[in-house]
This record gives structure tokens, sequence and C-alpha cells, in this order.
């Protein structure tokens, strides 16, 4: 290896370190907040603890309602909300295959 591919390793390494650390927080933010259950709404990805989809989450929040407004409709804490909706954007944003 030469000291030109040394100096482009280095970002390049780093990338990957942020790239993981990146899947890791979006991974535990969905799993806080996430649960499959197939005896559950036939497994349908549901907030944690509820019977309330994803899908319905997000579709509300796709109708223009701010996260404190869901929250407020469905008897949740507006904190799983966001959690939810950070842990999907990091998901989808980041965590490429």
């Amino acid at each position: 290896m030469t000291i030109a591919s040394d100096s482009l390793a280095a970002p390049a390494q780093a990338a990957g370190q942020w790239m993981t650390q990146r899947a890791q927080y979006a991974t535990r933010e969905l799993g806080d907040c996430v649960e499959w259950n197939t005896d559950k709404l036939g497994g349908a990805p549901v907030l944690k603890g509820t019977r309330i989809t994803v899908a319905q989450i997000l579709a509300e929040l796709g109708e223009g309602q701010s996260a404190e407004e869901v929250a407020a409709d469905f008897d949740l804490d507006v904190t799983l909300v966001k959690r939810l909706v950070q842990g999907l954007a990091v998901c989808l944003d980041r965590c490429r295959p």
C-alpha cells in the first residue's frame, strides 16, 4: 500500500464506522419503539405495547398532523412517536444494503 492509498483508506474507514454507528442507532430506536407479533394484527409492525400500527402513525403524519397531535389522538407518549420517526429516517437514509 502506498502513502496515497493510506491517506484515502482513513476517510473511507471513518465513513464506514459512521455508517455502522448510524445503523446501530436506527436499530436501537426502532427496537425500542416497534414490535412485530403474529398474534397482534397479523404481525404488522405496531408501536410497542399498543395495537397501533406504524402505518397508522405515518399516515397521520403524512396528513399533516404533528407528532404531538398524533400522540394526543392515539393517547401515546410523544417521545415514542418522535423516536419512531427518527429511527425510520435514519434507517431509510443511511442503512443501505
